[in-house]
C-alpha cells in the first residue's frame, strides 16, 4: 500500500477530516505517523519540519496526517505518495480564521511561536474583519495555486470539500472509503460517528466549531469586501467549484 498523505488549508475543517482520515486508515492497516503533531512544540518553522522530515518517510503504508502549510505541500516526496485533498470555500476559511484568531485558536507549546501567536491574537482583536479579510486574500491564493498545481499535475489524489462533509457526509465518507479500499464496517463506523456531529445550533465566537454552515462570508462581510476578494481570487474559485 502507497503511503498517503493529507493536504489541506487552514480553517476548512481539516482537524475533524484527519481524525476520520487516521481511523479509516487504521483500520486498513496503515501505520500512523502525523508529522502535523510535532509543530506546535517546536521551534522550528512549520514547513522546515515537513521539509526536514522527508528523509524519514517511508512510500510504503504509512499515513502521515494532515499537512496545512503550503509550504509542506511544495515537499518533493509527494509526488510518489496517494494524496487526500480537502478544500473550503477560501471566503468561508477567511472569516472563520478571523473570529479563531481573535478567541478560539490553541496556543502553541513552543514559547516563541506562542508569543508571535498572541501579537497576531491582539492585532486581529483591533482589527475590523472586513479589513482582516481583504489582507488574508492574498494568502489564501498562495495556497490555492500550490493545491491547483498538485491537482493539475498528481495522478492519484482525492480532491474532497468542507462543503460535502458537514451537509453530505455521507457521500464524503463514501468518497474516502472508495479511495482508499476500505469498507465503512460497523467497527469503523463506531470509531468514525463520534466525530461526524455537524449540529451547532448557537454560534459561539469562543468554541473551537463556532459554527459550520457554509456561506459564511456571506453573513458576515460587507458586499463590497465580497467583491474586492473575488476579484482577487479570480479563476481559482471556479477551479474548485466556488462561484464568485
Amino acid at each position: 500500500m502507497k503511503s498517503i498523505m493529507a493536504l489541506s488549508m487552514h480553517k476548512a475543517g481539516s482537524t475533524v477530516a484527519n481524525y476520520i482520515f487516521v481511523e479509516f486508515l487504521k483500520e486498513k492497516g496503515y501505520a500512523v505517523d502525523e508529522i502535523s503533531k510535532q509543530v506546535l512544540g517546536s521551534p522550528l518553522p512549520e514547513t522546515q519540519i515537513y521539509m526536514d522530515y522527508q528523509s524519514k518517510m517511508s512510500l510504503e503504508g504509512t499515513y502521515y496526517g494532515m499537512a496545512r502549510s503550503p509550504g509542506a505541500h511544495k515537499m518533493d516526496i509527494l509526488k510518489d505518495m496517494r494524496l487526500i485533498l480537502q478544500v473550503r470555500d477560501p471566503r468561508d476559511c477567511i472569516t472563520s480564521s478571523y473570529f479563531s484568531m481573535a478567541a478560539s485558536h490553541r496556543l502553541p507549546d513552543d514559547p516563541e511561536k506562542k508569543k508571535a501567536f498572541l501579537e497576531q491574537r491582539s492585532k486581529a482583536a483591533e482589527t475590523k474583519i472586513d479589513d482582516y479579510a481583504l489582507a488574508a486574500v492574498s494568502g489564501y491564493v498562495e495556497r490555492l495555486k500550490i493545491l491547483q498545481e498538485i491537482v493539475d499535475s498528481h495522478g492519484d489524489f482525492l480532491l474532497l470539500k468542507y462543503e460535502d462533509m458537514v451537509e453530505d457526509t455521507p457521500k464524503w465518507l463514501n468518497d474516502v472509503a472508495t479511495f482508499v479500499d476500505q469498507d465503512i464496517t460497523p467497527a469503523l463506523r463506531e470509531q468514525i460517528k463520534r466525530f461526524i456531529n455537524f449540529n451547532v445550533p448557537n454560534e459561539d465566537a469562543n468554541r473551537h466549531k463556532r459554527q459550520v454552515k457554509p456561506g459564511d462570508h456571506l453573513r458576515k462581510l460587507q458586499p463590497d469586501t465580497i467583491a474586492a476578494m473575488n476579484a482577487k481570487f479570480g479563476d481559482l474559485l471556479d477551479t474548485f467549484g466556488y462561484a464568485a
